[in-house]
């Protein structure tokens, strides 16, 4: 779980910090966390354009350059998942806060209290959303489970399965038609007859090819095509209204 804070106020970056530190027992011990601070929304732009990603954000609103509002925009055109909570000294800001689909808001100052309560329930919402899981079997390790939202894509090579995931390359043995049946619950495209996409990983998308967040391209099956863009925009406008 990657967890970033920004603002551009350093002291109450390293509070905000503290605050986290003191939250991580309380956290599942099995869930990693990896928590980042950056002083401009940015920087948080381009982490996103390198294809670093975050699972939950605090945003502060009063930034300069680039400010909270502008910068949860940005952010909501690449990725509908990421819990945002907009940490704010101007409460009659809050209401225009809505658009930008937060999970939640901290009024400054923030206290230890306040901060846990808001932290805490946005992890819960984080391990609730990715609590699904896929598992796959070779005659090397066993049977392996992987997060579903850890899933990148599949690819067939023959009768191998290679399932990219965030962590790295598995390979076992499989149908890609099965495995299909398998994912297509959870939003899974099938962009060509060897690749099955999970839609939360695509940036653009044209009759030829799909580009991934991290900059991968990946073939897309021209005869497919309408039906994906018809998934695919489906998924989007769901996951506006999540």
């Amino acid at each position: 779980m990657r967890i970033g804070f920004f603002d551009d106020d350093r002291v109450f970056l390293e509070l905000l910090a503290v605050y986290c530190r003191e939250c991580l027992p309380f956290v599942d011990q099995d869930e990693q966390v990896d928590a980042e601070c950056m002083s401009s929304g940015e920087k948080l732009l381009e982490s996103y354009r390198r294809g670093k990603t975050f699972d939950i954000l605090f945003i502060d609103l009063k930034m300069k350059g680039l400010n909270g509002f502008e910068t949860a925009r940005q952010i909501r055109m690449v990725d509908n998942r990421v819990i945002i909570i907009f940490v704010t000294s101007l409460a009659h800001c809050v209401m225009k806060c809505f658009e930008y689909k937060p999970f939640w808001y901290l009024i400054k100052p923030v206290t230890r209290k306040s901060f846990k309560n808001v932290f805490m329930k946005a992890v819960a919402e984080y391990m609730s959303a990715n609590r699904a899981e896929y598992a796959f079997s070779t005659r090397t390790d066993g049977t392996t489970k992987l997060s579903i939202g850890n899933i990148i894509y599949l690819e067939s090579i023959s009768r191998r399965i290679r399932l990219h995931a965030a962590d790295g390359d598995y390979f076992f043995y499989a149908g890609i038609n099965e495995e299909e049946k398998k994912l297509s619950k959870y939003d899974f495209i099938r962009i060509h007859k060897s690749y099955l996409v999970n839609p939360h990983y695509i940036k653009q998308i044209n009759r030829s090819w799909l580009t991934l967040k991290d900059g991968q391209r990946l073939p897309v099956s021209e005869r497919r095509y309408k039906a994906i863009y018809d998934l695919y925009t489906d998924y989007l406008a769901r996951s506006s209204l999540s």
